[in-house]
């Protein structure tokens, strides 16, 4: 994709005169264990432990999950209702949209990267003072196997910006200073994807 603004860093531009914040190369997800609360899962008993739960990568890179995500909604914080993002609310949390998602190159062929297209002035001064983490709402079906516990069919909804995100620091909006190298002219196109 290619994208016209004034660079911020390697991974942040902004679009003029327009104003939205581009972030570029955005993990968004991880393969691995992430662990939930038994409510979390709707799972009985008390939510007195964290219970591991196993995103195979064969689930979070399948076609389907992958083309789930594109052209979501991104979000400040998750939204508050169970249902997630939708046609009914979309109006008041989506504050821009995810897209050109695709598998990490290695050595990042564990996470799901996005670019983000963040329209909303707020977000935007959140994310410029660094509130950075990403944390994906989405469905999908709990499998047990042998005593441990699979998202299965994992299906995108929204990926919102959040203080501390499940996923670890990993999974969050990239900030790196440019080098001596870069143009001197901040105000150019630039090229990202596979």
């Amino acid at each position: 994709m290619t994208y016209f603004g004034t660079r911020l860093s390697e991974n942040i531009s902004r679009r003029e005169p327009e104003g939205y914040l581009i972030c570029l190369n955005v993990p968004v997800a991880r393969i691995g264990i992430q662990e939930y609360l038994p409510s979390e899962l709707g799972l009985p008993g008390p939510d007195d432990h964290m219970i591991p739960v196993h995103r195979r990568a064969e689930e979070v890179f399948s076609p389907a999950c992958v083309a789930s995500f594109e052209g979501m909604p991104v979000t400040d914080d998750h939204p508050a209702s169970p249902e997630g993002v939708n046609a009914d609310n979309i109006r008041y949390l989506q504050k821009g949209h995810a897209h050109n998602i695709r598998r990490g190159a290695p050595p990042e062929e564990d996470l799901l990267l996005a670019d983000l297209i963040i329209t909303d002035p707020r977000l935007i001064r959140e994310i410029l003072g660094g509130k950075r983490e990403i944390s994906c709402g989405y469905n999908y079906v709990l499998a047990e196997e042998d005593g441990q516990y699979f998202q299965r069919d994992i299906r995108g909804n929204h990926v919102a910006v959040v203080d501390s995100g499940r996923a670890g620091p990993r999974v969050a909006i990239r900030d790196q200073k440019r080098s001596p190298a870069s143009p001197s002219d901040p105000r150019h196109p630039f090229l990202t994807g596979p």
